[in-house]
């Protein structure tokens, strides 16, 4: 009776330990499935911002689902020369000439609208590559690789070079004798990204200007 009592409890510990393991793998796998779901469903939605503050807010206006067919975010042809945006339904089409709206958006990427200048920026969407302490953007069909940054998600788009962020930022030295520096070692590449897939132009930023560095 001894030897039974002792060891029956230890026998249903470990009937209940299984089956809770089971349940546990099981509650993992439904979770799983359904969070794969879910950005399956997700996985292609696009829209446009009406204004400035649609886009600051991550507001989008006419929301589609790539996912759907016929269902389509795309530029008029030439897209270099219209920028004229369209949004395909299978009953409809919007279109939205350049200027008449502050960017849009498709499967998780962002686009700002911008006029440009000569010197600066062409007119152009340009994509949002990295949101932090500067805006950095990209704007392949234009530019290629080349980037470009902004002070904030509404103030105007520039060239990432040493003589634009002299201008935006004289008064913090420490700031620009770090970009000097980092723009001499890189041979003008202030792009640079570090290990982590970031800007090194926001590190800086960070360790320079940054309150509580």
């Amino acid at each position: 009776m001894q030897w039974l009592s002792f060891k029956s409890p230890q026998l249903g510990d470990q009937i209940i330990l299984k089956c809770m393991k089971k349940k546990f793998v099981l509650i993992v796998f439904i979770l799983i499935a359904e969070l794969v779901a879910a950005q399956k469903k997700d996985s292609c939605y696009a829209g446009v911002y009406l204004n400035k503050t649609d886009f600051v807010q991550n507001h989008l206006s006419y929301k589609i689902n790539e996912d759907i067919k016929g269902d389509k975010l795309k530029f008029a042809f030439p897209a270099d020369l219209t920028f004229e945006l369209k949004l395909v339904k299978q009953d409809s089409v919007m279109r939205f000439k350049p200027g008449t709206i502050y960017g849009y958006y498709e499967c998780g990427a962002v686009f700002r609208y911008s006029s440009g200048t000569a010197i600066n920026a062409q007119e152009g969407y340009y994509k949002i590559e990295e949101a932090k302490e500067l805006i950095i953007y990209s704007c392949p069909l234009l530019y290629g690789s080349e980037i470009f940054y902004s002070l904030n998600l509404t103030s105007p788009i520039h060239r990432l070079t040493e003589k634009n962020l002299e201008n935006d930022f004289k008064g913090y030295p420490e700031f620009i004798n770090s970009i000097r520096k980092i723009n001499r070692k890189m041979e003008g590449n202030l792009a640079e990204r570090s290990d982590s897939g970031y800007f090194q132009i926001n590190r800086i930023y960070r360790e320079t200007i940054s309150p509580g560095k």
